[in-house]
């Protein structure tokens, strides 16, 4: 039986297994001041276990998801005098260190910080709504401020900083600044007990699949040892493997022949697989791992290059050839989205700002770069970009996860836009 360890506030747990015992920490030793000198969740203090609850329900709050890969088995424990609340858990495996930690829900990231003691190495992401999710005690940060999150997105490392006699996770969830007692999977979840992940969501993806010039749907889903790619292609399904748990999708032509191939990145890294049109393996590296992957045909050669954007300068990196071009837009909690806006062939930035639903296109125009701003969608929405019609002009267009249903906006032929729902893809 291997020792567990967890924070230092007047406990330790021990597993094997499903099997989870509360031992007192030896000497009675109790630490109340774990602060960083602030209040609240976001500004996050660890004391005496006495903080304010409320109470949530699993059905209709946010969609929680337990922190880790799709499928890993993991044991949570509390007990009363858990600091800073019974609510908040630690979690435990044999193989703990260094396991990524990813995240619970969709958000924005609004602190990474490190300290010395409290809670060492920690992140915490809102979600909106109030709720706000926390990870603590991280061996390493892998997640930086104002970098919007999809669920299941690599946070940081799991480890032992800070007030830990060990190595595990300290996790909280909170509304407004309150504790309520936990859920994953829309179910509570029950102190020392094991239970496997269920983050193994869809993720929307656009691209030519045929090489007809009009953008078709689909998604990759996480699965528990593999990736898979669904293309709809009219009435039918095309589906492969390709990719692991927590890699990031990625679609562009990168065959220069029309059709949009796959690729992904690394869950954590900076390399890059993408699979060509004769389904070879190119394997680039780029950027760093807290970039956004992105693609486009930057300099309007037919062919797609990588691309990135860093969310703590606001700049789109785009690689042209042996060179790299910044064009810095967008503003901290947006996410990035590239298109033709303009129809001259090449591809354009732009953001999608998740908590309202407004875009902001960076559109070419006479030499100049005026932004053209529009509101589509709601918050939650994932947004994809796709020339959905054949006209050469991307589309906007977003995937939502509480129906699995993708919203394109389009033009009509007398002026204005449209809206065309297709279900497609797994509802969260």
């Amino acid at each position: 039986m291997r020792a567990r360890t967890m924070c230092k506030s007047g406990a330790v747990g021990l597993a094997t297994g499903a099997v989870v015992l509360t031992l007192a920490a030896p000497g009675g030793a109790v630490d109340t001041d774990f602060g960083d000198g602030q209040t609240g969740h976001g500004f996050g203090r660890m004391g005496p276990p006495n903080a304010r609850t409320t109470t949530v329900s699993p059905s209709s709050g946010a969609d929680f998801e337990m922190p880790f890969k799709c499928g890993q088995a993991w044991t949570g424990t509390s007990r009363s005098s858990h600091s800073p609340s019974y609510y908040t858990i630690d979690f435990n495996r044999s193989d703990d260190l260094g396991q990524p930690v990813l995240a619970s829900a969709p958000g924005v990231v609004t602190r990474a910080v490190s300290l010395t003691g409290s809670y060492g190495r920690y992140v915490i992401v809102d979600h909106g709504r109030g709720y706000t999710t926390l990870y603590a005690h991280l061996n390493s940060i892998a997640s930086t401020v104002g970098q919007v999150v999809d669920q299941g997105d690599l946070i940081g490392y799991l480890g032992t900083s800070g007030n830990s006699t060990g190595p595990h996770l300290h996790h909280e969830q909170r509304l407004n600044g309150a504790y309520f007692a936990p859920y994953f999977h829309r179910a509570r979840y029950t102190m020392g007990t094991t239970r496997s992940s269920a983050n193994c969501n869809d993720r929307p993806v656009v691209g030519d699949w045929n090489g007809d010039g009009k953008a078709d749907l689909g998604v990759y889903r996480t699965g528990r040892t593999i990736g898979q790619w669904r293309q709809r292609r009219g009435t039918t399904t095309n589906t492969f493997a390709w990719g692991r748990p927590g890699d990031l999708p990625l679609v562009g032509n990168f065959g220069g022949d029309r059709k949009e191939e796959v690729g992904i990145r690394r869950l954590g890294g900076t390399s890059f697989v993408l699979r060509s049109d004769r389904k070879a393996r190119i394997t680039k590296t780029a950027g760093r791992s807290t970039d956004t992957p992105l693609t486009g045909d930057w300099d309007g050669n037919g062919r797609s290059e990588l691309g990135l954007y860093r969310p703590s300068t606001h700049q789109f990196l785009r690689q042209m050839g042996g060179t790299w071009r910044v064009v810095t837009w967008g503003g901290s909690g947006q996410q990035p989205v590239t298109g033709d806006w303009n129809k001259d062939g090449r591809t354009d930035v732009g953001t999608f700002n998740m908590t309202n639903g407004s875009w902001t296109l960076r559109v070419p125009t006479n030499g100049k770069y005026p932004a053209k701003r529009f509101t589509y969608g709601r918050a939650g929405d994932r947004p994809v970009v796709g020339d959905f019609n054949g006209d050469r002009i991307d589309d906007a267009a977003v995937w939502r996860p509480s129906n699995g249903t993708f919203y394109l906006r389009l033009p009509k032929a007398g002026g204005g836009v449209t809206s065309k729902l297709v279900p497609y893809g797994l509802k969260r």
